[in-house]
Formats: structure tokens, C-alpha cells, sequence
């Protein structure tokens, strides 16, 4: 099996190279290139025993590059140009401190791959035109890695359930051995990609079925990885998508909305107490943050919050340039945290990049939005649902995938709604 992922992930190369220049990426191949990626980076590192740990990562910046050959980039974008300046006096400072003590490309290339691959895949997204049912379409794509996933998961996980489920921890077991952070992460983004397929294509019955049984597979395998934090964004962006897509509706079609929406409601229930009855109670006891034996736990973000507290230390110690990037890692271990890497990119980008990461922090966050009420004809229904899902996810599990990086591109897209599909909106909530 880890043979045969590096083969598929080098064909996929090849082919998507070949696709991509025989059509000068006119119909957004690019883009559907980097959808896929989203799922198969995650189903490639399950089988690679960590082997081209970066290679999702790598491939997104390359099919963007590629792309550049045959589009042009908005000049507007001008932000983004900004950011890849801001990161260089950090380089600098790790490379010159500490050239001689440590693999110095290892530790900068793991701290902002993640970051050049979003700010890459933004430059290829703004201002691009597309429509809602194109953009639907390359999201549908990025089902077929999330499908493998999900499967791999449900193969790999021990049928004795009193093994599995011992204690209230992050489960590796029910995660297929992969980390099940970054799991749950995946597996909620695979739940709300069903979600919106079942919404879009409600009049194609058994399709929208299949849809509404993955939701509830998804969010039961999401819910049992006992990492909350890839659950609870996909709340978020559901919920998000339902109220932005509601005040769209007439009267007559709200109506009918609210009838998909209590069948969601009673989804999530029924996936809420499927699994605490298959943990014998375990994930209640998760989610409200107690140990197995029902005692509350001292740290409510697993100690991410001690991680934090090293990094804005790092931050006031060192305002302007901050430590530089991948040396928190280090200094941490002066501070009992030992080989800790930062889980929230926020408070890394502060103690490593300093006052220059908090300038690169409030771009990211200010120019989408900004973007997003300057052209608000577009009826872009993903742009807050993914923003979320960006802000969200970096704030527990940093760049570690580059699922966060592609999504937040997605949000500088300029979405809009043809007239055809104008008349059918209406139709496309499911009748009850």
C-alpha cells in the first residue's frame, strides 16, 4: 500500500500536469488540481510512513505556478506580494543565528510551506470569475480522496470497541493511525462537502441520499477521532452556509428551507448519539472536557494554551522581528515543552516573525473580508463558511495540511449566480 501511493500520487502528477497545459487551465483545472490535492495529501500521508511529508503542500504551489503560465495575476493582489516580503526578514534571522547549528532549510520549510502555499494559491484565486456550479463541481472532486479516507479508516479500525475506546483522549485508533488532529479536520470538511452536494443536487434522489448518508458517516467518524476541534468548524461552516443561503431565499423558498435544515438537525443528533452510544459515553464525557472517570481536566485546549503562553513570551521578548521561523520549536524546550511544535499559527507567526507577523496576520484576515463587502453582487455562499474554516483550523492544528490554505483562496474567488441558475434556486432545496 505505501508503494502504491507514491505511484498514484506521481501519476497524478503527470496526468494533471498534461490536463492542465493541454487546456491552458481555462477551465479551472488548476483549481480542481488543488481540491484533489486537499484530500489526497492527508490519504497520502496515512501510507507514506511520513515519507515527502510536504509533497500536498509542493503540489499546490506547483500547479499554481504552472497556471501563471497561461493566466494573469491580478494586480490587486498586491497584499499577498506583501506577505511573501514580510516573511524574509524572519529567513534572514534564522539563517544567520543559526546557520551552523541546525538543518536551517528543514526547520523554515516546515514552519512556512503551509503560509507560501497559501499565499500562492490566493494569488492564482483573486478576482477570479466563476460560477456557483462550477465551484461546486471542483469541490465535488476533492470527494473522491475523502471517500478513500473515510474507507482506509473504517478498515484499519479495531472491531473491539472496549480496545478502541479507553479513555477520553485524541484516538489514533480510530483515526487509521494518523494523527487525529488533522483527521477530524478532513473528516469535517468531508461532512460539509457532502452537505452542500445533497443541497445542490436535491432533485437527483438517490444522489442526494447517498449524499445525506455520507454526512452522518463522516460526522460519526469525525466525532469518534475525539479531536473537537475539526467537528466543531464544520458546525460552524454548515450553520454559516445554512444562514448566508437563507437570507438569499424568497419567502416560499424559506419555507422549504427550513425544512432541510430540521432534517439536519435531526441528523446531527442522531450522529451525536450514535457515537456516545458507541463509546459507552466517552465523547460526552470528551466534550465537556473530562477524563474518563467523569473528573474535569485541568487544560481545555489539550495544552495548547501552555504552547500559546511560550509563544506570545517569545513575542514580548522579541517585538520586531521575533525568533525566526521554526526556532520556537527550540526555545520551547527551555521552557519544559520540549520538541513541541506550535499548534496556532497566529501566536507562531508573533514569536517568530514579531510585530512583521502580526502585519501578516491582519492582511490575511482583512483583505478577504474587505474584498468580500466591496463586491457584494457576488453571491459567494462558501466565503464565510470557508473563512471560518480557515481561521478555525489554523488556530488548532496550524498549517500542518493544506486543506486551511487552499479554502481561504477559495474566499478571494468572485462567485456568481447566472441567470438560469437564478430561476432555480428555489428548486434546488429539497422537497419535503
Amino acid at each position: 500500500m505505501g508503494s502504491f501511493v507514491f505511484i498514484y500520487f506521481a501519476v497524478f502528477l503527470g496526468v494533471g500536469t498534461y490536463w492542465l497545459i493541454k487546456n491552458n487551465d481555462r477551465d479551472f483545472q488548476a483549481l480542481t488540481l488543488m481540491l484533489y490535492v486537499v484530500g489526497l495529501e492527508v490519504l497520502f500521508r496515512m501510507r507514506s510512513d511520513g515519507a515527502l511529508y510536504d509533497l500536498g503542500k509542493y503540489s499546490v504551489i506547483y500547479f499554481c505556478v504552472l497556471s501563471f503560465g497561461f493566466i494573469r495575476i491580478n494586480l490587486k493582489a498586491w497584499p499577498y506580494f506583501l506577505i511573501l516580503l514580510l516573511f524574509i526578514p524572519g529567513i534572514v534571522l534564522t539563517v544567520n543565528t543559526f546557520f551552523f547549528e541546525i538543518d536551517v532549510r528543514k526547520k523554515i520549510m516546515f514552519n512556512l510551506l503551509g503560509p507560501f502555499s497559501l499565499v500562492v494559491a490566493s494569488l492564482y484565486a483573486y478576482n477570479k470569475p466563476i460560477s456557483l456550479s462550477k465551484l461546486n463541481e471542483c469541490l465535488f472532486v476533492a470527494s473522491g480522496p475523502l471517500i478513500s479516507i473515510l474507507s482506509l479508516i473504517i478498515v484499519f479500525t479495531p472491531s473491539n470497541s472496549a480496545e478502541v475506546f479507553e479513555s477520553t483522549k485524541s484516538n489514533f485508533a480510530t483515526s487509521g493511525g494518523f494523527g487525529p488532529n488533522q483527521m477530524s479536520v478532513i473528516l469535517g470538511l468531508g461532512m460539509f462537502i457532502f452537505f452542500i452536494q445533497f443541497f445542490f443536487n436535491s432533485k437527483e434522489k438517490i444522489f442526494s441520499y447517498l449524499c445525506l448518508f455520507l454526512v452522518f458517516v463522516f460526522a460519526y467518524r469525525g466525532l469518534i477521532t475525539f479531536s473537537r476541534g475539526g467537528m466543531l468548524t464544520a458546525l460552524a461552516m454548515v450553520l454559516v452556509f445554512c444562514y448566508m443561503v437563507f437570507k438569499l431565499l424568497n419567502s416560499q423558498a424559506r419555507s422549504k428551507f427550513l425544512g432541510v435544515f430540521s432534517l439536519l438537525v435531526v441528523l446531527a443528533i442522531g450522529a451525536w448519539f450514535y457515537s456516545s452510544y458507541q463509546t459507552g459515553g466517552l465523547i460526552d464525557k470528551r466534550y465537556n472536557n473530562q477524563d474518563a472517570a467523569g473528573r474535569m481536566k485541568e487544560s481545555r485546549m489539550s495544552g495548547r494554551e501552555d504552547i500559546m503562553e511560550t509563544d506570545l513570551k517569545f513575542f514580548e521578548e522579541n517585538p520586531v522581528f521575533g525568533v525566526g521561523p521554526g526556532i520556537g520549536g527550540m526555545l520551547r524546550g527551555e521552557e519544559g515543552l520540549t520538541g513541541v511544535q506550535a499548534h496556532s499559527e497566529p501566536t507562531r507567526l508573533l514569536a517568530e516573525h514579531g510585530s512583521l507577523g502580526l502585519v501578516i496576520l491582519l492582511l490575511l484576515v482583512f483583505v478577504p473580508i474587505l474584498k468580500y463587502f466591496r463586491f457584494r453582487q457576488y453571491h459567494h455562499v462558501y466565503f464565510f463558511p470557508f473563512l471560518i474554516f480557515w481561521g478555525l483550523t489554523i488556530n488548532h492544528a496550524a498549517t500542518r495540511i493544506v486543506a486551511p490554505g487552499v479554502l481561504y483562496a477559495l474566499c478571494l474567488l468572485n462567485v456568481y449566480i447566472p441567470n438560469k441558475e437564478e430561476d432555480e434556486e428555489e428548486d434546488s432545496v429539497p422537497r419535503q
